[in-house]
């Protein structure tokens, strides 16, 4: 079964567990280069993955200056034989194999089917629905905390108590709203707005985030929404369908596969 490594916020592979050896041995792949097979839930280290792989000394091959490598098979050739096509840069050999995939929708293991601009805001009013729901279940016990149904003569009171529920409220809204996101970004690599809808939010080498960075772009997020939804409205001119939060944490929101 063939694998994919990460270089350098790029997928390149797939690539034969012989052919990945040579490029540990090669110094390509180290221990920490994170490394996916089909059957695995995330991204891993090389050292993880597979264990670590004893050295085993090579002749040195120089790579001339001007050199790059196939983006399928991971192996140096000169810029001249290696031709560029989408996000990907092939060489003849693997040149039929990645247009036949290509061409029967696979996109290539480089270039991700990006969510635009609309599907991702109808993600988001989808979420806006559920979390709607989840902040009025949370609005009873205040309501009755503050006793908001039982109105005074005294306008001062009244004014007081609507001040201090509506602080309450908007605290309540905003843990609410934050946890959802966090949780379901780094345990499901999406919203339920988004799952439903076939999206998933992925990092630059294709992992799911954590929770910290998680928690970082639902904070960016709020970002994009103080520059007068300008950061959302990006994502409808970007190559990669990034809005501004997407920019800023290094994410993309792509069809899930």
């Amino acid at each position: 079964m063939p694998w994919y490594y990460a270089d350098n916020g790029r997928q390149v592979g797939p690539v034969e567990d012989a052919a990945l050896d040579d490029l540990v041995r090669a110094g390509f792949v180290r221990d920490d280069t994170l490394v996916w097979r089909e059957g695995m839930p995330n991204w891993q280290p090389h050292s993880i993955a597979r264990g670590v792989r004893p050295a085993v000394p090579m002749p040195a091959v120089p790579i001339p200056a001007g050199s790059g490598f196939c983006s399928e098979c991971g192996r140096p050739f000169a810029m001249s034989q290696l031709v560029s096509i989408g996000n990907a840069t092939v060489c003849a050999q693997c040149k039929p194999i990645y247009l036949q995939r290509v061409r029967e929708g696979g996109q290539g293991i480089t270039a991700w089917r990006y969510a635009g601009f609309w599907i991702r805001f109808v993600a988001r009013v989808i979420d806006s629905v559920i979390l709607a729901i989840l902040i009025g279940i949370f609005a009873i016990p205040i309501t009755m905390l503050f006793g908001l149904g039982v109105m005074t003569t005294d306008p001062t009171r009244n004014i007081g108590v609507f001040a201090a529920a509506l602080g309450m409220y908007a605290l309540v809204g905003f843990g609410v709203n934050f946890g959802y996101e966090v949780y379901f970004d780094s345990t499901r690599g999406g919203t339920p707005g988004k799952l439903m809808l076939g999206l998933k939010i992925i990092r630059a080498d294709g992992s799911m985030m954590s929770a910290g960075q998680a928690a970082g772009r639902f904070f960016a997020y709020l970002l994009s929404g103080f520059t007068f939804y300008i950061g959302f409205i990006m994502a409808g001119f970007d190559d990669q369908k990034r809005a501004l939060h997407d920019r800023i944490c290094d994410t993309r929101v792509v069809y899930a596969r």
